[in-house]
């Protein structure tokens, strides 16, 4: 394939698409190739800052000029793209207060605007300032937004006729006659075509790539690269731009851009443009300066962090980074190098992109003979036929006026499965861009709430698998690189809440999605009813207070409750339940006990057989199983489905799978193709779904509660009688019901085997196990408090003779009494030990000792789901082979307190397919030795 223009344009960024636009309103052809999408480089990983000129005012007066005078075009030429956020510079504690006076000299001689604003002032419009600032002066900053910048910019050019925007195209080589360039060779990225195109003129817009670029012309051109590390938060602590009043630094910048604040940079040398990792020691740099500005903001929750690659080109001069100049240049490589046809526009802002776009055409149009003057400066660009759906405003409108009905995708950033939809149709039908689920996060804000995709990137993939036909090894391919690169985004914050969340990203990807390596399958433990002591009751009926309310605390309480003790929960939540899938893992225990820091290494397997063997009698196992089937269809290892049906899987089962129509949590096409290509013969079909919330917000429950009513099994019954035919076995969504029973009369009704899968958080099968443990523990006479966070132990002559738990009651706190305490709650996922960004562990109830604790920089070291365990997870409670928590000098915290569960660390247990495993065996483990310490 050929094509012909008068330029090609190189990038497709703020300044490739600034010249495509103003070398359309000139009449002349343009041509604009990017190897990703618009805004993918350094003009879609900035702070979002538009300049005043304030930041550049003592050492770049030239930079500064630039960027007031841009700041004031660019407001009446692209006022949708931009916020007037206005901007504080403040000076803090402990800065140099003979800057002020330099600064504001150089801000007059730049005509920018600075005005003295009193604190209290200052502090009523932004109260997160420090009240201990010193001065606070305004000037005109901004913020703006580069992605609708470049749908603008994109939109206009367009417009004219004269412009063609080719993304996900790649420059191979560029082509040349004798001394001059006279075209390029490209690569579709999307389908491997090559395609030709001859031009005029060649103008090297790449940013950081420049040098890249360069060298094809034949060229070289030194650049003097610069990345620079920024964190989101998850709300707008201000919304004003705040700056330090000093020399620019590392962590002196705090910008309002859209739903979500900014806060940057760092400046590190570096030779690849494609550098934008984040590491550790600049997180903690950026929130050690802010707190200078901000106190506080170092404890808020950051949803993400990035990198930038700052462009910087400063010929003739040896300073790098910050001491690098801010200003532009645009090179006419006939001159510099003899090579004809060929310009690079280097260095710059993206404040300064119109002005260097129409330096860099001003020299394309003499090249090519042509005295068409610029007009970006008096012309306003268009706005497009569409809303731009990323800004929350347009989402919120389209979705409170009916105009976009469907299942809410992504709560977090309100994105509807029609929404989705409409964008990947449009894709292949060459509307758009959209193909890939970064394409979608980008035009949608897709994945960039809180959980950072955990939830809403099977979703949009799975509805992307249908609309495409796409294969299911596809389909995974391109999920798993989308949750690697959102999980990517937080490695340098996974602290605190943000490392929960990506511990709850593993749980869903890893086990319920079953997206990472799977470990072994293994048989399940045998068990008898003798490896649990029932008979051995001890006397006295000693006070045994559980902290936690997951598996390891239920099982801990039943298990005191079988052998004579008085139990109470006190919990500050539910546990994990509503994350578990359905079955239980104990992995290859015997393999897994060798190992000194496991779990397994103090317990033993006649620990973990006693647990079963309580379990058993409690509540049931439902035998013992050697897989659960994902969401995603793929099988991983259990041992145990207590709380699903699950129903072994021959390979020529002709399968149903059954889903909901237009229900977000389960996908019944991808599964069946899943199976397919595993040899099953394996169909997919969707029932009608009531619409329980009246928002298309159908959660599992609603599903399970209707289920468990007569008028919903009967309205199932009666669909699936028409529209199953020859089918040997359904798989279900586990949402028959929120009792295992009504499931099971649901599958006697239909006389077919049913194989339920677990569906995204809060699963039904975790919750069914929940209530039927629950119910358990108060039918043997515990109780259980939930809500109550405990904050200490009273403590007399080295034992524990009470707990303290937080009250409603103006922070006063019950003193549970106690003979014996089993600490179970939870890990680092399950709020038993925390986390801040200092690299600090700790528990949470007492700061009981925790050990083995990696430096913070390698606690996510590796892949979410490169089935390997993540460093973090080697952290654990100190404890004593009776799991007894120890102190510093390796004694015992209190005689009478046990530890069991997820806190013990030690291990990885998801990787490992030991979950529950350590849950059961520790928890009996635990209540043994404390009653014999009682």
């Amino acid at each position: 394939m050929t094509l012909e223009t008068d330029v090609l344009v190189i990038g497709g960024g703020a300044t490739g698409g600034g010249i495509a636009w103003d070398l359309a309103l000139r009449g002349v052809r343009v041509i604009l190739t990017e190897m990703g999408d618009l805004a993918t480089g350094t003009s879609g990983r900035f702070h979002g800052l538009l300049h005043s000129g304030g930041r550049y005012a003592v050492r770049d007066p030239e930079s500064a000029q630039e960027c007031i005078d841009e700041n004031r075009i660019l407001r009446r030429v692209v006022p949708e793209a931009i916020e007037d956020t206005g901007g504080y510079f403040v000076l803090c504690p402990g800065d140099d207060e003979s800057y002020v006076e330099s600064w504001l000299q150089g801000c007059k001689a730049a005509s920018i605007e600075t005005a003295s604003v009193p604190l209290a002032e200052a502090r009523r419009r932004e109260p997160a300032l420090n009240p201990a600032l010193r001065a606070v002066y305004s000037v005109p900053d901004g913020s703006i937004d580069s992605w609708d910048l470049l749908h603008l910019l994109q939109n206009g050019a367009q417009s004219t006729g004269k412009a063609t925007f080719l993304t996900y195209h790649r420059v191979d080589s560029l082509r040349r006659e004798g001394a001059r360039i006279v075209g390029a060779q490209l690569t579709n990225l999307r389908n491997g075509k090559a395609i030709d195109v001859a031009c005029g003129v060649v103008i090297n817009a790449t940013g950081a790539w420049a040098a890249e670029i360069g060298k094809l012309g034949g060229v070289l051109i030194s650049m003097k690269l610069s990345r620079g590390a920024m964190l989101a938060y998850n709300i707008r602590w201000v919304n004003t731009v705040i700056n330090k009043l000093r020399k620019p630094g590392d962590g002196d910048i705090f910008v309002p851009v859209g739903t979500v604040s900014v806060i940057g940079t760092t400046s590190v040398s570096t030779g690849d443009p494609g550098d934008t990792r984040v590491e550790a020691w600049e997180v903690r740099r950026i929130l050690e300066e802010a707190e200078a500005m901000t106190p506080g903001i170092s404890r808020a929750r950051i949803l993400r962090s990035w990198g930038g690659v700052r462009p910087l080109y400063d010929p003739g001069i040896d300073s790098e980074g910050r001491g690098a100049k801010r200003t532009f240049s645009v090179l006419d490589h006939a001159e510099t190098d003899g090579v004809d046809g060929f310009i690079s526009v280097l260095g710059g802002k993206l404040t300064t992109y119109r002005l260097m776009a129409e330096r860099a055409a001003d020299l394309a149009c003499v090249k090519l003979n042509l005295s068409a003057p610029c007009a970006t400066a008096a012309t306003v660009l268009p706005s497009p036929a569409k809303a731009h759906l990323h800004q929350l405003k347009n989402r919120l409108n389209i979705l409170e006026h009916g105009q976009n009905p469907g299942a809410l995708i992504c709560e977090c950033e309100i994105v509807t499965d029609r929404q989705i939809i409409e964008a990947i149709e449009a894709g292949t039908h060459g509307e758009n861009d959209v193909v890939t689920l970064n394409d979608l996060r980008r035009d949608l804000r897709l994945g960039m709430g809180p959980c950072q995709g955990g939830f809403c990137a099977y979703r949009a993939a799975a509805i992307r698998h249908e609309i495409l036909n796409e294969s299911p090894a596809n389909t995974r391919s391109i999920l798993s690189e989308f949750i690697e690169r959102r999980v990517g985004g937080m490695k340098a914050l996974l602290w605190g809440h943000n490392l929960r969340q990506a511990l709850l990203s593993e749980q869903i990807y890893s086990r319920i999605l079953g997206l990472s390596a799977q470990p072994t399958p293994v048989s399940a433990p045998t068990f008898s009813p003798d490896d649990f002591p029932f008979e051995q009751r001890v006397s006295g009926q000693p006070r045994i207070v559980v902290i936690g309310a997951g598996l390891a605390g239920m099982t801990a309480a039943l298990a005191a409750l079988e052998l004579g003790a008085q139990v109470e929960i006190v919990a500050f939540g539910q546990g994990s339940w509503i994350a578990m899938p359905g079955w239980l893992e104990t992995g290859k225990v015997e393999q897994l006990a060798a190992l000194p820091d496991h779990p397994y290494h103090i317990t033993s397997i006649q620990s973990l057989r006693a647990g079963l063997a309580l379990l058993e009698r409690c509540i049931g196992l439902n035998g013992a199983r050697s897989y659960g089937l994902t969401l995603s269809g793929i099988t991983r290892s259990a041992s145990f489905t207590p709380f699903s049906l699950n129903h072994p899987l021959s390979a020529n089962s002709r399968v149903q799978v059954i889903g909901f129509e237009g229900w977000r949590d389960f996908f019944p096409q991808l599964i069946a193709d899943q199976l397919n290509e595993h040899g099953h013969q394996a169909q997919a079909a969707a029932l009608p779904m009531p619409d329980f919330a009246g928002n298309f917000d159908n959660w599992p429950y609603h599903l399970a509660r209707w289920l468990d009513s007569d008028d919903g099994q009967r309205t199932l019954i009666h669909a699936l009688k028409i529209k199953v035919s020859n089918a040997d076995v359904l798989i279900f969504p586990a949402v028959l019901g929120m009792r295992l029973e009504t499931a099971k009369q649901i599958e006697a009704a239909l006389n077919l085997p049913i194989i339920e899968i677990p569906t995204l958080p809060p699963t039904v099968s975790g919750q069914r196990m929940e209530a039927a443990m629950r119910k358990a523990v108060l039918a043997r006479g515990g109780h259980i408090t939930i809500g109550g966070r405990v904050i200490g132990y009273e403590r007399d002559n080295g034992r524990i003779t009470g707990v303290a738990a937080e009250t409603a009651a103006h922070g006063r706190a019950r003193i549970i009494p106690a003979d014996a305490v089993i600490l179970a709650t939870g890990g680092l996922y399950g709020g038993g030990l925390d986390s801040d960004y200092t690299g600090r562990v700790w528990e949470t109830t007492a700061d009981l000792r925790v050990r083995d604790i990696p430096p913070q920089e390698a606690w996510f070291a590796n892949d979410l789901l490169a089935g390997q365990g993540q460093p973090v997870h080697r952290a654990r409670l100190a404890v004593s082979s009776q799991l007894q928590p120890l102190t510093a000098e390796d004694r015992p915290f209190a005689e009478n307190l046990f530890a069991a569960g997820h806190i013990l660390g030690g291990c990885s247990p998801i990787i490992e397919g030991c979950s529950e495993g350590i849950d059961i065996a520790t928890a009996a483990h635990a209540v043994f030795q404390a009653l014999h310490a009682v």
